[in-house]
């Protein structure tokens, strides 16, 4: 039944936010939210943040997401942060309904197996956080099967220093309690966003990518071993 009332819930309101993203992109952006919060009261998740730098971060943000799990946490982000474009891999924007929603609110979809279109996906982000708009992004290449972080990948550092964004990194908790590995039953819980300290670019070059890079590893350990204990 539950799922059932999550797909009336996706379908009434995948058809407001196409009628209304003609209009006005905040209003896309409202109606996205309150698709989010119904279907996460549906499923009895609540969500949190906990900000560690007290609400006071220097615009243009991106916002780095340093452990992905699954789509049971797509529409944390949206109710959690202030308005922003995610950069999305063109699997999930294909995704019916709920990725067809993304590039709706104005989602950046770039094709990971193509490189030079990922880097002109890239460019456009550069752009918009330049242009003072925030954004998002994952860090890890793919998703963790088993909960350790994957590799990171570069990019995100690579963006935020071309723009001179300063990097929110993200953690996120509860994701795998409430939709455990190979099962499709979500479970009521808690997700619970952690904004960790803020890393600013400005004044660094591509030669501090590394050691931007080294600096969210060990925050995204430190994060994921106080989650352990």
């Amino acid at each position: 039944m539950r799922w059932i009332a999550c797909g009336l819930n996706a379908l009434l309101h995948f058809v407001a936010l196409a009628g209304a993203r003609p209009f006005s992109r905040s209003l896309a952006w409202r109606v996205y939210q309150s698709w989010g919060r119904t279907a996460y009261r549906i499923f009895g998740i609540e969500v949190s943040v906990q900000d560690d730098n007290g609400g006071r971060t220097e615009a243009p943000r991106l916002y780095v997401w340093l452990n992905q799990s699954n789509l049971a946490e797509a529409f944390a982000f949206p109710l959690l942060l202030p308005r922003h474009a995610t950069v999305i891999n063109l699997e999930y924007a294909a995704m019916p309904l709920l990725g067809w929603a993304r590039t709706l609110i104005g989602d950046l979809v770039i094709v990971r197996q193509w490189k030079s279109q990922a880097k002109r996906g890239i460019g456009r982000a550069a752009r918009r956080l330049a242009d003072g708009e925030d954004c998002m992004i994952s860090i890890e290449g793919v998703r963790s099967a088993d909960g350790p972080l994957r590799p990171f990948k570069k990019g995100p550092v690579l963006l935020a220093i071309q723009s001179g964004a300063t990097i929110v990194p993200m953690y996120l908790y509860g994701g795998r309690e409430v939709l455990p590995r190979g099962e499709w039953r979500i479970r009521p819980g808690r997700l619970q966003l952690r904004l960790l300290e803020a890393l600013t670019t400005q004044g660094l070059s591509h030669d501090d990518r590394n050691a931007i890079l080294d600096r969210l590893r060990r925050l995204a350990e430190e994060a994921r071993s106080s989650a352990i204990a």
